[in-house]
C-alpha cells in the first residue's frame, strides 16, 4: 500500500498516467434516468439523487470527489465511498472518498464483508455494509481487497527509482563516477582516515567538481562504476515509462511524450484512450453505483455517463446520425425507433 500511495510522488509517469485519468473521468457529467413505460427520462434536478451528485460533500466539488475516487483506484485498486445520512428518509445526503490506506474490512464468513473501520485521528470510525460503497479491481488472491494495477509494473517502477537515485547521487557527487585510490606503499590507520577524509572534502559535490586531482605517495585513482551510456540508462527509463502506460492504457500523447507523434495517430491516440482507457472505467463505475446506491432512491433509477461532448469520439456520433438519417429516409425505422436503438433514448415526444 505504501509503495503504491507514493508511487504518485515518486514516478512521474504514474502521476502523468492517474491524473489523465482522473481528470478524463472527472470532467465527464454523469445524468440519472427513471425508466417509465414512456421510456427514460431524466430526473429533475430537486431529486434527493441529484441534489447527492452535485452536492458531494461540503467540501469537496463534483469535479473534486471523481478525481479523487479514481486516484485512490487507480493508484491502490480500491475507492471506499461513505454515505453519511441527513435524509429524513434515510437517504445518503453526502459522499465522502477515504484514504483506502486507512480502511480496515471487518470480515463475515457468509457475506464476506461485515463492516468497515476507517482509522482517522488516532480512532477507528466504524461503518456498517450499507453505509460504505466500495469500488475495486478485481484480486485473484484476495475477494475482500482489490488490486492495484501497479502491482503488474512493481518491478519497473523499482528499478525506474533506483535509476533516479543513481542519477541523483551521481550529480550530487559532481557527475564524477566513483572509484578507488591505490597504492604500492603501506599506509597507516591515521595516514588512511586523513586521506580519505581529504579527498572527499576536496572532490565530492557537484560544488566542487572538475577540480585537478592531487595525489601524493604514489596513490592512483581507478574509475570502478560504470558509465550511465554502457548502463543505457535512458533506454531502462523508456522501458519502465512503457510498462505503466500499457498498465494503465494511456497512449504517450496523452502524457505529454510526442517523440512519434502528428497530426493523424494523435486523433488516433486519443480515440483510443477513451475507448480503450478511460471508457471500460466509466462502465466500472456505472455498475457499482446502479446495483449498490441508486436503486435506494426508488425503482428503475439509474445513471449514464454523458460521452456525446467527448471530441475523440465525435465521429461515432456522426456515424450514427448518418446512419440513423438513411434508415429513417428509408422507412425501415421511425424516428423513435432510431432513438431506442443508436443512443439508448426513449421516444421523441410529439406536441
Amino acid at each position: 500500500m505504501e509503495l503504491y500511495g507514493e508511487a504518485e510522488y515518486s514516478s512521474v509517469w504514474v502521476y502523468a498516467c492517474v491524473k489523465a485519468l482522473a481528470q478524463a473521468i472527472a470532467s465527464t457529467p454523469m445524468v440519472f434516468y427513471r425508466d417509465t413505460p414512456r421510456g427514460r427520462e431524466k430526473l429533475p434536478a430537486q431529486h434527493p439523487l441529484m441534489r447527492l451528485f452535485w452536492g458531494v460533500n461540503p467540501l469537496m466539488t463534483r469535479y473534486d470527489f471523481w478525481e479523487a475516487s479514481v486516484i485512490y483506484l487507480e493508484l491502490t485498486g480500491n475507492c471506499f465511498w461513505a454515505l453519511e445520512k441527513g435524509d429524513a428518509q434515510g437517504l445518503p445526503t453526502e459522499l465522502w472518498p477515504l484514504r483506502p490506506d486507512r480502511m480496515r474490512i471487518v470480515p463475515d464468513k457468509e457475506k464476506l464483508v461485515q463492516g468497515y473501520l476507517f482509522d482517522v485521528g488516532g480512532r477507528s470510525v466504524a461503518y456498517s455494509r450499507d453505509e460504505v460503497i466500495h469500488l475495486k479491481y478485481f484480486n485473484p488472491l484476495n475477494e475482500r481487497w482489490g488490486a492495484s494495477p501497479l502491482a503488474a509494473a512493481r518491478q519497473g517502477l523499482l528499478a525506474d527509482f533506483y535509476a533516479v537515485l543513481y542519477n541523483q547521487r551521481f550529480f550530487r557527487q559532481g557527475a564524477r563516477p566513483s572509484g578507488v585510490l591505490s597504492t604500492q606503499e603501506e599506509l597507516d590507520d591515521s595516514s588512511f582516515r586523513r586521506l580519505k577524509a581529504e579527498f572527499e572534502q576536496a572532490y565530492t559535490g557537484a560544488e566542487r567538481s572538475h577540480r585537478v586531482i592531487l595525489l601524493e605517495k604514489g596513490l592512483q585513482w581507478q574509475s570502478v562504476s560504470l558509465p550511465q551510456k554502457d548502463m543505457e540508462f535512458i533506454e531502462q527509463r523508456k522501458l519502465s515509462r512503457g510498462e505503466v502506460l500499457a498498465v494503465y492504457k494511456v497512449p504517450p500523447i496523452e502524457v505529454g511524450i510526442l517523440e512519434y507523434a502528428n497530426y493523424a495517430n494523435s486523433e488516433t491516440q486519443d480515440k483510443i484512450f477513451w475507448t480503450k482507457g478511460v471508457i471500460p472505467r466509466l462502465k466500472k463505475i456505472e455498475e457499482v453505483l446502479n446495483t449498490s446506491l441508486l436503486p435506494r432512491f426508488g425503482q428503475g433509477i439509474f445513471g449514464e455517463f454523458d460521452l456525446s461532448r467527448v471530441e475523440a469520439l465525435r465521429e461515432n456520433e456522426d456515424l450514427k446520425s448518418q446512419v440513423a438519417e438513411r434508415l429513417v429516409r428509408s422507412g425501415l425505422w421511425s424516428v423513435n425507433e432510431a432513438r431506442q436503438r443508436l443512443w439508448n433514448m426513449g421516444p421523441k415526444e410529439t406536441p
